[in-house]
């Protein structure tokens, strides 16, 4: 596991965003950020939000606001994930778990109202039916 700096994980984020359609940024509890591999994303610990594509300064705005919200999750977990993608011309933020078990991902997911997880290692949606 490669761990980044605060700068580095904010940059790989943008990029890998911009380039591939997404990202996912581990922050564990020792405020150590790496890139997570294996397991299934559930977003909603808070709201999403969004932001322009092309407007890099709403990006690192928003990207601190949800580091600061991993911050305050990360008094009750031992790690989260800022999960962005692009949808419809914007980068959409999301705090998220990490889950082992696709079905236990599924069924938070379905308990937080979010239309899909994240496989990360297949690197594919799952719907919530």
């Amino acid at each position: 596991m490669k761990n980044f700096s605060f700068d580095e994980a904010m940059c790989f984020a943008y990029g890998s965003t911009m380039l591939t359609g997404g990202s996912s940024i581990g922050i564990m509890d020792n405020r150590e950020y790496y890139v997570p591999k294996y397991g299934y994303v559930v977003g909603g610990i808070v709201p999403e939000k969004s932001c322009k594509m092309d407007n890099e300064s709403a990006f690192k705005h928003t990207y601190n606001r949800f580091f600061y919200q991993a911050e305050l999750a990360l008094e009750r977990e031992s790690a989260v994930v800022i999960g962005t993608w692009v949808e419809d011309g914007q980068i959409v933020f999301d705090l998220c778990n990490v889950l082992d078990d696709e079905a236990d991902a599924l069924a938070l997911a379905k308990k937080r109202g979010e239309r899909a997880i994240y496989d990360l290692e297949n690197q594919r949606e799952i719907f919530v039916k």
